[in-house]
C-alpha cells in the first residue's frame, strides 16, 4: 500500500503539474552477463516447494538479464521530492520497487525520508547500482552480512530496503569537511523460525541430504513484503565524514534489532567504510561484524544442522582500481583488484561461507555510459578438512573459480 501510494503520487503529480517535464527526472541503467563457476556443490529442488526450481548448478555457465532499472525523481515542491526505482530482474520475469520514498527538506541541514528506503548501513548499499561500482559482483560485506543482494539465483530486489524513516543531519566543519549523520527506524531483519540461519538446501550427493549452508543474512531480508515479524523496530545509524577538498569519505554504521517472533533475541551489527576516489584511481573498503543471539539445539534431523546458540559473523574487503588508459574524453580502460573475507558463523566446525576471495577485473567504457566488464575470482574455503561428506559428494571443492562477462549501460 505504501509503495503503491508513493509511486502513484509520483506519476499523478507529473500529470497535474504544468511543468512536469522540468520537475520529473528519469534515469536508468541495465546489465546482462554470463557467469560460469567451477567447484560449487550441485543442489536439488526442495521437495517441500516443488514449484520453486532450485535444481541448477552454478558450474553450468548461464546468461542473465540481471537488471533493468528506471529511477524516477519528482519535485513536488521546492522542499519535497518523491523518488522510486522500478527494477525488472530475473531475466525480466520479476518487477520490484527497490525503493519508494518521500524526501522532505526541513532546513539546509535537516532532511527527513519516509517510505521504502535503502537502509543507511555502510557505503555499498546506498551506492548499489552496477554503474556506480567497479565490479559486477558484490563484496561479502554486502552479500552475506548486509543483505544487499540475495543468492546467485535470486536476482530481484537488489538493495537492502525496508519500510521506515530516516532523519539526516548535516553539520559543516571548519574548512575541513562535514559530518553527515543518518538515523533510521525500520521493520528490521528477522526469521519466522526459532533460528536465524535457517536457510536449507538439498545437496545432489546421491541421497538428497538437507543441509544449512549458514550463509549469513542473505535469506533474512524480506523487503518486498514490507512486513515485520514482531513488534520490535530496528534502529540503524551511520556517521560519515566527507572531506571538503578531497574525494574522500569514511564512516561508521550500526544496527540494533530483535529478529525473532517473540522479540527476545538481539541482532547487532557494527561496521566501518572508506572511499577515496581519484580521477585515475579508487580505493574502497568495508568491515562489518554481527552478533546473533540464538538458542542452541537441532535445526533438523541431520547433526550438521544443529543450531550453535549465540554466534558472530564478520566480513571485510579492500578494493583498488587504476585507469591506465583514457581516450576521447569519456572512454577509458580500468583495472581492478579486490580481496575480501567472510565467516558467517564462528561456532561451527565448517561452513562454506568461511572463505576468502580474490577478484581481478577489467572495465572498458567503449561508448558513452556503456561498459564492458570481465572479472575472474578465486575462492578458498577455510577448514575444508571439516567439510561433511554430503558437501564433497555433491561436488563441493576447497577452491572455487568463477568467470563473468558483463555489459552495462546507464542514462
Amino acid at each position: 500500500m505504501l509503495v503503491s501510494f508513493l509511486i502513484t503520487l509520483t506519476f499523478l503529480g507529473a500529470e497535474k503539474i504544468g511543468y512536469a517535464q522540468e520537475r520529473l527526472q528519469v534515469r536508468g541503467y541495465g546489465n546482462t552477463h554470463f557467469m560460469d563457476h567451477a567447484g560449487t556443490p550441485n543442489v536439488m529442488d526442495d521437495p517441500n516447494t516443488p514449484e520453486v526450481e532450485d535444481d541448477t548448478s552454478l558450474n553450468d555457465g548461464f546468461f542473465q538479464v540481471r537488471e533493468f532499472s528506471l529511477f524516477f525523481d519528482f519535485l513536488i515542491t521546492d522542499e519535497i521530492i518523491a523518488s522510486t526505482e522500478i527494477e525488472a530482474a530475473d531475466n525480466g520475469n520479476t518487477y520490484t520497487a527497490n525503493y519508494a520514498y518521500i524526501d522532505i527538506q526541513v532546513s539546509d541541514n535537516v532532511n527527513i525520508r519516509a517510505g521504502k528506503i535503502l537502509v543507511p548501513f555502510l557505503s555499498y548499499n546506498e551506492n548499489k547500482p552496477s554503474f556506480k561500482q567497479n565490479l559486477m559482483s558484490q563484496p561479502f560485506t554486502a552479500f552475506n552480512i548486509a543483505p544487499v543482494i540475495g543468492a546467485p539465483f535470486v536476482n530481484s530486489g537488489f538493495g537492502w530496503s525496508d519500510a521506515g524513516a530516516v532523519l539526516n543531519l548535516c553539520c559543516l566543519g571548519a574548512n575541513i569537511g562535514f559530518l553527515d549523520l543518518k538515523l533510521a527506524m525500520i521493520n528490521g531483519l528477522g526469521s519466522n523460525s526459532d533460528i536465524l540461519d535457517d536457510n536449507t538446501v538439498y545437496l545432489d550427493d546421491g541421497t538428497g541430504t538437507s543441509v544449512r549452508p549458514r550463509d549469513g543474512l542473505i535469506q533474512n531480508e524480506t523487503s518486498t513484503e514490507l512486513r515485520d515479524n514482531n513488534n520490535n523496530k530496528a534502529l540503524v545509524g551511520k556517521l560519515t565524514f566527507k572531506a571538503a577538498d578531497l574525494p574522500f569519505d569514511m564512516g561508521i554504521s550500526w544496527y540494533q534489532g530483535k529478529w525473532d517472533k517473540a522479540s527476545s533475541k538481539n541482532l547487532r551489527m557494527a561496521g566501518a567504510h572508506l572511499n577515496w576516489v581519484g580521477e585515475t584511481w579508487t580505493l574502497k573498503g568495508e568491515y562489518v561484524k554481527a552478533q546473533v543471539e540464538q538458542n542452541t539445539g537441532p535445526g533438523a534431523t541431520v547433526s550438521i544442522n544443529t543450531a550453535t546458540g549465540d554466534y558472530n559473523m564478520q566480513a571485510w574487503y579492500v578494493e583498488g582500481s587504476v585507469v591506465p588508459a583514457r581516450y576521447q574524453n569519456d572512454k577509458y580502460l580500468r583495472l581492478i583488484v579486490r580481496y575480501d573475507d567472510v565467516d558467517t558463523n564462528n561456532k561451527v566446525a565448517f561452513t562454506p561461507w568461511d572463505r576468502s576471495r580474490i577478484t581481478a577485473g577489467m572495465e572498458w567504457q567503449f561508448a558513452h555510459n556503456t561498459r564492458f566488464r570481465y572479472e575472474w575470482q578465486r575462492h578458498e574455503i577455510d577448514d575444508f578438512e571439516n567439510a561433511p561428506s554430503p558437501y564433497k559428494n555433491a561436488g563441493g571443492e576447497e577452491r572455487i573459480k568463477m568467470h563473468m562477462v558483463s555489459l552495462i549501460f546507464s542514462f
